[in-house]
């Protein structure tokens, strides 16, 4: 048994560097005139570039394998080359949500580097939270699977790890200059406005998602100070109990979505 299974990994092994070797053979005669003056792609911005346009498939077939290999296949590279992302769908969604990070922070600094006066720390922080959520817009309709595949076990602790980055970003760029216990109460209040918001927008059926971001200003208002969580009971049942009912919900539909 024990044989067998080293043989399997050995095979898996050998497979794997045949595939890169294709997909680098096929990126260095792809375009004869760039490589004669650019150094040879590397893997790392292979993927990239095949995750980056397997962007517009997911509308067709989701956060899946068959996006990224259409991604691959727009690229001119083999549509094998999905074997490069040995978690399929999970690669795809991750690449998307450091972009989407990315872009914000972008945003942020131009907001609050080289400005006469800074931005007040709550309306900066509800503009940050609602620039990055609108970002999820455009592929709203698979994004259910999206944080699905998110909350695999296999998947959480990059998950955490990125919200709680994207956390991390908005206050830093808020001003937050805290280094006791309140710098960990403030990205765990915010992450919970965020998370519980990012279920909410997922049924929210109002124009320009009016709704939503009604909801966030009001879980905003529940947290007594930027920074400080808020320790009225009422208060917090009210963020569990909409943010449960919005789990609930998206429970329901993808058990519809399942059966069909």
């Amino acid at each position: 048994m024990l044989i067998n299974k080293d043989l399997r990994c050995s095979r898996l092994n050998g497979q794997n560097i045949r595939l890169t070797q294709i997909v680098s053979r096929n990126c260095s005669t792809s375009d004869k005139s760039t490589s004669e003056t650019s150094t040879e792609e590397t893997e790392y911005e292979t993927k990239e570039r095949i995750l980056r346009a397997s962007l517009p498939f997911v509308y067709q077939h989701g956060w899946t394998n068959k996006a990224i290999t259409s991604g691959a296949e727009k690229e001119g590279l083999p549509g094998v080359a999905h074997g490069m992302f040995p978690r399929g769908g999970a690669e795809l969604v991750f690449f998307f949500y450091r972009e989407c990070n990315q872009q914000l922070v972008k945003q942020m600094k131009k907001q609050t580097e080289n400005v006469e006066e800074k931005p007040k720390t709550g309306e900066f922080i509800k503009n940050s939270v609602e620039s990055r959520l609108r970002m999820i817009i455009p592929y709203m309709e698979k994004w259910p699977q999206a944080m699905a595949i998110q909350t695999m076990p296999q998947n959480a602790i990059e998950s955490w790890t990125n919200l709680g980055r994207l956390m991390d970003e908005i206050w830093f760029y808020a001003g937050d200059q805290s280094v006791d216990f309140n710098w960990y109460t403030k990205r765990a209040s915010l992450a919970g406005v965020y998370k519980s918001t990012e279920i909410y927008m997922l049924q929210d059926r109002s124009e320009n998602y009016e709704n939503t971001w009604q909801f966030l200003d009001r879980r905003l208002k529940d947290l007594t100070t930027f920074g400080k969580v808020t320790r009225n009971v009422k208060q917090s049942g009210t963020v569990a109990s909409e943010g449960l009912y919005g789990l609930g919900i998206m429970a329901k539909n993808m058990c519809r979505m399942n059966s069909r």
